[in-house]
């Protein structure tokens, strides 16, 4: 494979044409990824869509059947095991011991991954996740977000150039999710990647690109915001009227892709074509219709939808 760069710098990763099967199961098909030093790459779409088979392969955990590339410059297809050593992974259940104590499983961590001073290390990531109070209690006693909290630990502690993270707010209360943003935006200003498995479409606005995944298959990436305002839809919002009453017709006219109510309005994704006839109805129904910004999960879902009536079309 030739090497990939962009303004002169080394990719991160650099993966074509990734295809996995589970028996007859297609669990991936075709992904190609390039990531570089302090991008932050989001993994977004449905279970089952793909994202952690990709995920596990990019950790050196899953081999793929077919495919090319490389990760922390090692090769993805042959070396698998070196990278397993190199990336920094945090699958989406924990993977503690439970009977070892918050330290003992950082000790364990740290003499994995050969560092050389692992005592160091482990008390450096316990002071730096707040783990103090907590140092001498089993994981297994951990409430789910201090438990959440020692996995991350575990996973940054050789301070690997490439993360990995499968849903890593998954339960989490609000507090505790922008912990795990705060950081994971403090190792992309440092110079780390990223690659984040989230269902919280809000959340993935924070990364630098994304990749919407769908039956195994990447069906758009790049730029949030630019995927967002490039998708082929407007958002309106249908106001004093009832919701109830309106949405059932506004979901028949031509155009419409979808229309929910939020709170006593009414949120409409239509095709600009079609603009006018849902004006035509709000008003004969005396709603005042207002026009508002798209949002990336609207554009995810629109991307998604025509992927899937092109492929029953066919």
């Amino acid at each position: 494979m030739t090497e990939s760069r962009i303004e002169g710098r080394d990719a991160v990763l650099a993966v074509r044409s990734l295809s996995k099967r589970f028996g007859a199961t297609i669990a991936i098909r075709d992904i190609s990824l390039e990531l570089h030093a302090g991008q932050v790459l989001g993994f977004v779409g449905p279970n089952g869509a793909g994202k952690t088979t990709t995920l596990r392969i990019l950790a050196g955990l899953l081999r793929a059947d077919t495919g090319e590339g490389q990760v922390l410059g090692h090769d993805i297809m042959t070396a698998h095991g070196l990278v397993s050593e190199c990336v920094g992974y945090m699958p989406q259940r924990l993977a503690l011991y439970p009977e070892l104590t918050v330290a003992q499983n950082l000790r364990f961590r740290a003499d994995v991954y050969g560092l050389r001073d692992p005592g160091a290390a482990v008390e450096a990531a316990i002071e730096d996740f707040e783990l103090t109070p907590y140092r001498r209690r089993r994981a297994t006693n951990l409430s789910g977000g201090w438990a959440r909290k020692l996995q991350l630990a575990a996973a940054l502690i050789h301070q690997p150039g490439l993360v990995l993270l499968d849903e890593p707010t998954a339960g989490l209360d609000a507090e505790s999710r922008l912990d795990v943003w705060r950081r994971i935006l403090a190792l992309a200003r440092e110079g780390a990647s990223v690659v984040i498995n989230t269902h919280d479409l809000v959340e993935a606005e924070q990364c630098t690109t994304i990749a919407l995944f769908s039956q195994g298959e990447i069906l758009a990436r790049g730029d949030p915001d630019a995927l967002t305002k490039a998708a082929p839809f407007l958002t309106v919002m249908l106001c004093d009227a009832e919701v109830d009453r309106l949405a059932a017709p506004v979901r028949e006219l031509a155009g419409v892709i979808a229309a929910f109510p939020q709170g006593q309005r009414l949120r409409v994704l239509v095709t600009p074509d079609s603009l006018d006839a849902v004006r035509g109805l709000a008003a004969s129904a005396g709603a005042r219709i207002e026009e508002t910004h798209k949002r990336l999960e609207d554009a995810a879902f629109v991307i998604s939808r025509r992927d899937t009536d092109t492929a029953a079309a066919s």
